[in-house]
């Protein structure tokens, strides 16, 4: 079934005095899930403040980050900050308002492998409250500290930021391996005839600043993905199962191909069923991974109807502003 019982965004954002340490877009922004969810909450009339100039020093950070750990952390102030960040970087993106006041963490990217550095973090931050997008971490984290309240808050994207683009049929781009590439498909698909006949786009493990990107810039990343016919995803708990086998989440990319009406072969996560109520994914044929694409492929029209209702699902469920973003609890 549908989730239903959405709490109310930003009604009682005055009640809680908090502020979101707002993080801005850049010109060739790759990670917009933060930035999306920051100019939902002040599109919603929630307080915010922009960043302190300290926060921009590494050498200022790392020295904070220093105290902080040697337990030299005491708020001064009564001030309660929403500070956004992945699970493995919390307190340096508390810094300096763990200082000030307390920490309400929004966390993305919480894996396995950030675990232990994040219940440090969370420790020493005397954190009350924290928001994380997936069920599985909300379940874990809260077996590991039974004295924070963690809430689940599934993903969500500014829905205007994708475009429909032209019909299936009209695309140019035949396969989009979107995000980290699941290996033993990848190979499944790439070893055959099909790579031959048709266009296929991936990340072809091309480094930039630490980051594996296919495309330069978020405009273009947007402009391909409508362009694309099919998008290949995978959880991370399918491409890498012995590190995030016990986290299965919804991540961005399924939003953003659903809004960006591409069929989706891959697997879904139970999240995304749960919110919107059905599959919207074709599951992958891993015994016959080429025939299955070729077959989607020579049949495009019969795809046409799924991804546009695809789309329409995205437009009422993705959106930040139609999420669970706040909870209420006593945050002083």
């Amino acid at each position: 079934m549908p989730v239903t019982n959405k709490i109310r965004i930003f009604a009682t954002q005055k009640d809680t005095k908090m502020k979101l340490i707002n993080i801005s877009r850049t010109a060739t922004d790759h990670q917009v899930y933060m930035q999306s969810f920051c100019e939902a909450w002040i599109a919603g009339g929630g307080d915010y403040i922009t960043p302190s100039r300290w926060a921009h020093s590494r050498w200022a950070v790392r020295a904070m980050k220093l105290l902080a750990i040697c337990r030299l952390c005491r708020p001064v102030g009564s001030e309660t900050y929403l500070v956004c960040a992945r699970g493995g970087h919390l307190l340096r993106a508390a810094m300096p308002y763990a200082f000030k006041g307390n920490i309400v963490p929004m966390l993305w990217d919480c894996w396995p492998d950030t675990w232990k550095t994040l219940e440090r973090d969370l420790r020493i931050l005397r954190c009350q409250v924290c928001h994380v997008t997936s069920t599985d971490v909300a379940k874990q984290l809260a077996k590991r500290l039974p004295q924070i309240k963690f809430i689940y808050i599934h993903e969500g994207v500014a829905t205007n930021d994708y475009h429909a683009g032209a019909e299936l049929n009209q695309r140019s781009i035949d396969v989009y391996e979107l995000g980290d590439k699941h290996n033993y498909y990848h190979k499944r698909l790439i070893d055959s005839p099909l790579h031959e006949r048709w266009n296929f786009v991936y990340n072809a493990d091309r480094k930039q600043k630490g980051m594996q990107l296919t495309f330069d810039s978020f405009s273009e990343f947007t402009q391909n993905i409508a362009d694309s016919k099919i998008v290949v995803s995978f959880p991370k708990s399918m491409r890498d199962p012995r590190r995030n086998g016990i986290v299965s989440t919804l991540t961005i990319r399924y939003w953003e191909a659903m809004l960006s009406r591409c069929i989706i072969v891959g697997h879904c996560p139970q999240e995304l069923i749960d919110i919107i109520g059905y599959n919207p994914v074709i599951e992958a044929d891993f015994a016959n991974a080429a025939g299955q694409i070729d077959h989607i492929l020579k049949y495009l029209d019969d795809y046409q109807p799924m991804v546009d209702h695809n789309r329409k699902t995205a437009l009422k469920y993705a959106s930040w502003q139609l999420n669970d973003i706040l909870a209420q609890p006593n945050h002083t």
